[in-house]
């Protein structure tokens, strides 16, 4: 049965919640250099976001009933930087601060899972949806968990619950896809995912799916071709590179699959599947004897990974000047 290596099916991306900074008083160079960070900390695109937060909320100009945001949006940097213990820290912070946002319960909950703390991840979800009944992604999330618990039934009562909030979400139907496929329903999940193929949205996404599907079937090369397909539409994706890596493994090519799975935890935590994604990749890797990225790991290729800089080619580390706080 299709088990899409472990952990949990998550959001692609994470909430971007805006924060609000006054300027007054600052120069004109102070007040760029500022409003760039605010700008770099709201995207929360991974460990680079996470240090603007970091100076946006150290400069004194945040109002602290903002706090929360800040954390919201470093945490969520930390977390698609592949830091899951920075980024469950200040998802504490922020509920402690807010306990009435859903978001914070929810992102907690969603990191939870990243770190196999299943049970701790449906509590927080459950809370999530106690407060913001009407949140699809909520429920989308929680079924991701249901799934990695084999529970296949919660998952998808909890998508038929999403897709009543937000009918026609590409996610959901790709989600809905993984859990038929793991009850063994091939034909449905591959008719589920030929859909979103039809329709032109998300096709990375729907590739990668059609490409998992067909390789629990052992069908390397239906396989082989949907996950290249998945990953000339989008390179820095994860859980992509990690299946590609099986392949390449199952067919003998131990060295091409090291490649791959290196290439999995060098990618942002995006996408579908991203976590159980590097898992797999980092334990592949184990096994194989080769090189294993720590979870610091971020951003795509050559990026800066808070004082050491990742080089994909060699599969080492370097040191690097860092200015995070």
């Amino acid at each position: 049965m299709l088990r899409s290596y472990i952990i949990a099916a998550v959001l692609a991306t994470a909430y971007m919640v805006v924060m609000f900074l006054a300027t007054v008083g600052l120069s004109t160079s102070a007040s760029a250099s500022m409003q760039q960070d605010l700008a770099n900390c709201t995207s929360a695109k991974g460990r680079g976001s996470a240090v603007a937060c970091t100076r946006v909320m150290d400069s004194g100009r945040l109002p602290r009933a903002q706090f929360y945001i800040g954390y919201f949006n470093r945490g969520s940097g930390y977390r698609r930087a592949g830091d899951f213990d920075k980024a469950l820290a200040d998802f504490d912070r922020v509920v402690k601060l807010r306990p009435s946002f859903a978001r914070g319960y929810h992102m907690r909950g969603l990191i939870k899972g990243d770190l196999g703390r299943r049970e701790d991840a449906l509590d927080d979800l459950g809370r999530a949806i106690k407060l913001d009944s009407d949140a699809w992604a909520i429920y989308y999330t929680r079924a991701s968990l249901l799934r990695a618990k084999e529970d296949y039934e919660g998952a998808l009562a909890d998508l038929k619950a999403a897709d009543d909030r937000k009918p026609g979400e590409i996610k959901v139907k790709l989600l809905r896809a993984l859990v038929l496929a793991d009850k063994g329903d091939y034909a449905d999940a591959r008719e589920e995912i030929n859909k979103v193929i039809s329709s032109g949205r998300d096709t990375a996404g729907a590739y990668y799916v059609r490409a998992a599907v067909a390789f629990a079937q052992d069908r390397l090369e239906a396989a082989a071709e949907d996950v290249d397909k998945a990953l000339t539409r989008r390179d820095d994706f994860p859980a992509a590179h990690t299946l590609k890596g099986r392949i390449l493994e199952a067919r003998g090519d131990t060295a091409g699959a090291k490649a791959r799975y290196r290439k999995a935890l060098a990618a942002p935590v995006d996408g579908i599947e991203p976590s159980s994604g590097r898992t797999v990749a980092s334990e592949r890797l184990k096994a194989l004897g080769g090189y294993t990225a720590d979870v610091a790991l971020v951003e795509s290729t050559s990026k800066d990974v808070g004082c050491r800089l990742f080089l994909p080619a060699t599969g080492t580390l370097i040191t690097t000047n860092c200015d995070e706080k």
